[in-house]
């Protein structure tokens, strides 16, 4: 059976794993993963569990702007491992942080996903996201 929670600091290592699965190996250590699961109070992190592994997680950030009345929620990631895909495992994710979002009264979400990723734009249009005419860009 697949527990969906919030991560806990004991989660790092695997947290680790799964992120290097998919933003590639390296991305950021276990204990910068410890540090920002304990001081970063701008980012809700969610985990699918099964048994003693993390097999997925979704981390989403809270965002304040002088332009706004109100705060907003961004899903900046969300990745569950391929053979536990199509079980709902997901959608599961994303309904434990609007959850968590709500709590902290914010119900205005942003999420970016590739164009290419039709999978994904499904899961997120299934939970009630709608495309916006706004292109995002990148600098490095």
């Amino acid at each position: 059976m697949v527990n969906i929670r919030l991560a806990e600091v004991e989660d790092s290592p695997e947290l680790k794993k799964l992120n290097d699965l998919f933003n590639g190996e390296g991305c950021n250590t276990i204990k910068a993963i410890e540090e920002s699961l304990i001081r970063n109070k701008s980012e809700i992190v969610c985990v699918a569990v099964e048994g003693n592994n993390l097999i997925g997680f979704c981390c989403g950030r809270i965002l304040t702007s002088m332009c706004y009345s109100y705060n907003y929620g961004e899903i900046t990631e969300l990745y569950v491992i391929e053979e536990y895909r199509r079980q709902g495992i997901g959608k599961k994710l994303l309904m434990l942080m609007e959850n968590e979002f709500n709590k902290l009264e914010i119900n205005h979400l942003h999420v970016f996903t590739g164009m290419e990723n039709k999978i994904a734009q499904k899961l997120y249009r299934s939970c009630g996201y709608k495309n916006t005419s706004e292109i995002m860009f990148d600098k490095n």
